[in-house]
């Protein structure tokens, strides 16, 4: 088939490699030209930059199941990254004596900075035969408008050429401008469900002076939320790391962290982050990044397809609150179920409802999950009466507060909690199995009390009026 392939992120090369693999002709569209993918990866990190792409210098958690995809499906992509600089954070080294089971192999996580994955896939592209990369501007869809569903026959550039194809796979991400392309064209939008996630987003990159510390959390670095702020450390390629703090939009005081020094003394405040500091160096500036959303676009509709010869993956078919570092597994997981979807598909038709199939429940199943989050913690956040140690109160908060807390001091509970942060389980597998939660309640239950800095001290350091 002719594909063409809109956007060169993650999502889109996976699924240039997956699609010219299985014997496609491939067309990837993106504004950007390729990196010189020749130099190292703190070359790539300093040099690469792409201003469309508000997460790109962000921290990412490249999770269990985009791992398992890569050392699978893209074993070449895989071995560039660990040659690159790229580690792995292994899991299962919380798992002390226990006995070991097949599948905890599957419980770690590349670490390794978003330009540096970026640039594996695209050099992975470049020497792919059947893919061929054009650098430009979309500027709207070809759409074929008969008696039945609107069909998508190619894209228009901005230049004023067409490239026909028999798919378009929209893998442009979040500001994906499909919806408003086919209402150009005389077709319906697909509809959307989107929630506010009412979060800023302060980052900053570090390196280590000396060996990197030992891990402090399953996802590597301290992270965790203090009732009124949220803060993970994302461990990175070649000793390096990220802290983010993430701050409630509607509170304009919290954005002095842009500064270096004010985000400084407020991250030395923050639980277990100071002995990461002490032993690294900043190596960027704070790097803001806000208007975050969680949306999901619908393409079926009473088990019809509302357009076809175009498929939607990645952040343009649903994207996240990016703590929880979602997109770029979901993003492979998608591009991976293009090539069975389009081998088997009978028609423009099936190709969309297989694709829905494969992957719509799990992408609605975890919009629902985040969204859910989100709400409870700005409510906590707002000072609302909520506790986030109560299931009845939240079971998302408790999920965060409690068991995930207590998760490496029992073996069961710690290979749930993995597999759910890794999307390797179903999103709700943890969350209704009563029996694993009763367990976490009683070890936190016997956990030492612990009181998070109170927000008065933290003003106080943001704005360096301790004294």
């Amino acid at each position: 088939m002719r594909t063409v392939v809109l956007g060169a992120g993650p999502a889109g090369c996976a699924a240039a490699l997956h699609l010219a693999r299985a014997g496609h002709d491939v067309t990837l569209v993106d504004r950007d030209d390729h990196p010189d993918t020749a130099v190292s990866a703190e070359q790539i990190f300093e040099a690469w930059t792409r201003p469309a792409i508000g997460q790109f210098r962000q921290p990412h958690n490249f999770l269990g199941r985009g791992r398992v995809i890569l050392r699978t499906q893209l074993p070449d992509v895989y071995d560039a990254l660990l040659a690159t600089g790229a580690g792995e954070i292994r899991q299962d080294a919380f798992l002390g004596d226990a006995p070991r089971e097949p599948d905890d192999d599957e419980l770690a996580t590349i670490a390794c900075r978003r330009p540096v994955i970026d640039a594996a896939l695209r050099a992975a592209v470049a020497t792919q035969s059947g893919v061929r990369f054009h650098a430009a501007r979309v500027a709207g869809l070809q759409v074929h408008q008969g008696r039945g569903t609107p069909h998508v026959t190619g894209v228009r550039l901005a230049s004023g050429g067409i490239l026909g194809s028999d798919v378009v796979i929209d893998a442009s991400g979040r500001n994906s401008a499909a919806n408003r392309w086919m209402q150009e064209q005389g077709a319906r939008a697909w509809p959307e469900r989107t929630t506010d996630c009412r979060l800023l987003y302060y980052s900053r990159h570090y390196r280590f002076r000396t060996d990197p510390l030992p891990y402090a959390s399953i996802l590597g670095g301290p992270r965790g939320d203090v009732g009124y702020l949220g803060f993970a450390v994302f461990i990175g390629d070649n000793a390096t790391f990220c802290l983010c703090v993430m701050a409630p939009a509607w509170e304009n005081e919290w954005r002095d962290l842009r500064e270096p020094t004010a985000f400084e003394r407020v991250a030395r405040q923050l639980p277990g982050v100071a002995d990461w500091l002490d032993a690294a160096e900043p190596i960027t500036s704070v790097l803001p990044m806000g208007q975050l959303r969680n949306t999901l676009r619908q393409i079926v509709a009473d088990d019809t397809p509302l357009v076809t010869g175009l498929i939607p993956i990645g952040d343009a078919r649903c994207h996240t609150n990016p703590t929880f570092a979602f997109g770029l597994s979901l993003g492979l997981s998608q591009a991976t179920a293009l090539g069975p979807a389009i081998g088997s598909a009978a028609d423009d038709s099936d190709l969309v409802l297989t694709m829905e199939a494969a992957v719509g429940a799990d992408a609605a199943a975890r919009y629902e999950a985040v969204s859910a989050e989100d709400r409870d913690r700005i409510r906590l956040w707002s000072g609302e009466p909520i506790s986030p140690t109560n299931r009845l109160d939240s079971m998302p908060l408790f999920l965060r507060s409690v068991v995930y807390r207590v998760a490496t001091q029992d073996p069961t509970l710690l290979r749930a909690v993995c597999r759910r942060i890794n999307l390797l389980d179903p999103i709700d597998a943890l969350p209704s199995d009563q029996e694993m939660l009763d367990q976490a309640e009683t070890l936190f239950n016997e956990l030492p009390a612990s009181t998070p800095p109170p927000r008065r001290a933290m003003l106080a350091a943001l704005h360096d009026t301790a004294g």
